[in-house]
């Protein structure tokens, strides 16, 4: 597989290109490239384009119409995480960083689902409360409160804490571990409406990087 990374203008790894594909280092699909540069969302909504420093970066008069939105590819590996790069140069006045905060930006079709999430429940497979869905941060059972059960780095009940069963790459419960079948779901009016999860084949499913960047700018 031959592979191009990606990195913002702090040198920081971010993406990597492979077959007209965008993905994120952990191989979290982020778009198509067109004509060797142009970078589509998955929702066919213009995201940048692709510069000669591995950058990817857009302007008002760089943007472009929308495409029909593109099939997604089979997930690859993901590669061997490269060293970061030394700072680049500033962009010029106008220019935009895409990936200046680490992550690619929500496209329209992103929000829109994650907006849908509002006022729903976390649940585990195994039928564990995981925590509310909303805009609250001091809520005591808010995904967004730090100092909760479920929005805490340290509770064992949390998606947030990497060595609990619902948080680990590793566990067959967690919405980070890309291989599981029985990530949470999340669960409003009795009715469930997505997984959280990084497995792309289970739908309707919500990859957990992008409901953390969602979370984080409620």
């Amino acid at each position: 597989m031959s592979v191009r990374y990606i990195f913002n203008t702090q040198g920081q790894y971010v993406a990597f290109a492979s077959s007209d594909n965008l993905f994120s280092p952990d191989a979290n699909w982020l778009g198509v490239i067109r004509h060797g540069k142009v970078v589509y969302n998955p929702d066919g909504s213009y995201l940048g384009h692709l510069t000669e420093d591995d950058r990817v970066i857009t302007a008002p008069h760089l943007a472009q119409l929308p495409i029909l939105a593109p099939l997604p590819p089979l997930p690859p590996f993901p590669p061997l995480r490269p060293f970061n790069r030394l700072r680049m140069p500033s962009l010029p006045a106008g220019y935009q960083d895409v990936f200046s905060d680490g992550r690619a930006p929500l496209s329209h079709q992103d929000l829109s689902a994650l907006n849908s999430l509002l006022d729903s429940e976390l649940v585990a497979n195994d039928g564990t409360f995981l925590g509310k869905v909303t805009k609250n941060r001091f809520d005591k059972d808010s995904l967004r409160n730090q100092f909760g059960n479920y929005g805490n780095r340290y509770s064992p009940k949390s998606i947030f804490n990497q060595y609990s069963p619902y948080g680990s790459r590793y566990s067959a419960l967690s919405p980070f571990n890309q291989y599981s079948t029985t990530p949470p779901r999340f669960v409003k009016n009795g009715m469930a409406l997505s997984y959280l999860t990084a497995n792309r084949f289970l739908k309707p499913g919500v990859h957990p990087e992008k409901f953390q960047a969602w979370l984080n700018q409620l």
